[in-house]
C-alpha cells in the first residue's frame, strides 16, 4: 500500500460530510419566519426604547445643567441661577427650556463664565436656552434655584420630569448643593 492510500480513503468520506453541511428547506423557511416576525415587532420595540431614552436624556440634561451651574458658581466665585420655564418655540408649540444666569463674582476679572467681557449690570452668560423635548413636562417646587460661590443652593429643590407614563425625579439639597435623580 502506498503512503497516499490513507488520504484516498479519507477523501471518499468527505463528500458525505459536505452534503450534510447544507441547509434544508425547512430550516431556511424557519429563519425567514423569524426574521419577518422580528421586523414586524421592531417598530413597537423601537418606540418603547426611544421614549425611555428621551425622558432619560432630558432628565440627564437637567442634572448636567444644574451641576454646570454649581461648578461655575464655585469656580468663578459668583452666584449662578438656573431657571426653567415654558416658552413658545418657532413652530408655535410650548416647550420647557432651561437657562442660566451668572453675575460676575468679587474675585472674577469682570468677565462672565465663558470669558466674554461683562457689561456693567449684565449677568447673562448663556445666550440660548436649552430646550427639552416638547412632550416633556417639568413640575417643581420652585421656578428657579441659585447656587452660591460655596456650592450651596438657595433652597431644597424637588423636580419631577415626566413624559407619558414615565418620570424621573431630580433633587437638590440646599445645605450641601448635592444634585441627584431617581427614576420612578
Amino acid at each position: 500500500m502506498s503512503p497516499l492510500a490513507p488520504c484516498l480513503r479519507n477523501s471518499a468520506t468527505k463528500p458525505d460530510a459536505r452534503r450534510r453541511a447544507g441547509v434544508t428547506l425547512v430550516e431556511a423557511l424557519l429563519v425567514i419566519m423569524i426574521l419577518t416576525a422580528s421586523m414586524v415587532a421592531a417598530p413597537s420595540v423601537g418606540h418603547l426604547f426611544s421614549s425611555r431614552t428621551s425622558i432619560r436624556q432630558d432628565s440627564d440634561l437637567i442634572v448636567r445643567s444644574l451641576r454646570l451651574a454649581r461648578e461655575t458658581a464655585v469656580s468663578r466665585s459668583c452666584a449662578v441661577t438656573v431657571r426653567w420655564k415654558s416658552v413658545k418655540d418657532d413652530d408655535g408649540e410650548y416647550r420647557m427650556v432651561i437657562d442660566m444666569l451668572a453675575a460676575p463674582g468679587i474675585y472674577s476679572d469682570g468677565t462672565d463664565a465663558f470669558g466674554a467681557q461683562a457689561n456693567p449690570g449684565s449677568s447673562t452668560w448663556m445666550v440660548d436656552p436649552i430646550a427639552l423635548h416638547p412632550d416633556v413636562n417639568v413640575k417643581a417646587n420652585a421656578s428657579s434655584i441659585q447656587f452660591t460661590p460655596t456650592g450651596t443652593a438657595s433652597r431644597d429643590l424637588q423636580m419631577k420630569v415626566s413624559r407619558d407614563s414615565e418620570s424621573v425625579e431630580v433633587f437638590v439639597q440646599a445645605s450641601s448643593g448635592n444634585i441627584y435623580k431617581d427614576a420612578t
